[in-house]
């Protein structure tokens, strides 16, 4: 067992909810310092994988210069005995220049490491988007 203290469930949820605030603005830098700097970022549906930072950064410009979405968390579970979370969520996402937007659901397994998440592995159904994944202008 680690000697990591356990944050309260509360505490995790904030920062998860933090978080997902700063995707819904596009706002690149504060998404960042909710990730720490060896942070293992993954879609694995998406052949998205991402192990630092910086990396993340790169990933966050291309997606937030292609894409908006608005995220809602709907439900939540603890990982036992770990400062972890399971979030179940509904997304809006559309295309920017593009006036259809679609609703899909997923769920990121995320642990924290104070106010920061150290892992982010988020899981959907790509195929949901697959609408929107085709170029506006093809």
């Amino acid at each position: 067992m680690s000697t990591t203290e356990l944050q309260s469930t509360e505490h995790l949820l904030d920062v998860t909810e933090r978080l997902t605030r700063c995707w819904d603005q596009r706002d690149i830098e504060g998404t960042l310092r909710y990730y720490t700097e060896d942070v293992q970022y993954s879609e694995p549906g998406a052949g998205v994988k991402i192990g630092s930072r910086e990396k993340l950064r790169n990933y966050l410009k291309k997606y937030f210069q292609e894409w908006d979405s608005r995220w809602t968390i709907h439900e939540h579970f603890r990982l036992e005995g770990q400062n972890g979370l399971v979030v179940f969520w509904d997304m809006e996402v559309w295309r920017h220049g593009s006036t259809e937007r679609l609703m899909t659901k997923g769920m990121d397994l995320l642990m924290v490491r104070g106010e920061q998440i150290s892992r982010d592995t988020v899981y959907y159904d790509r195929m949901q988007l697959k609408s929107l994944l085709v170029r506006a202008d093809k």
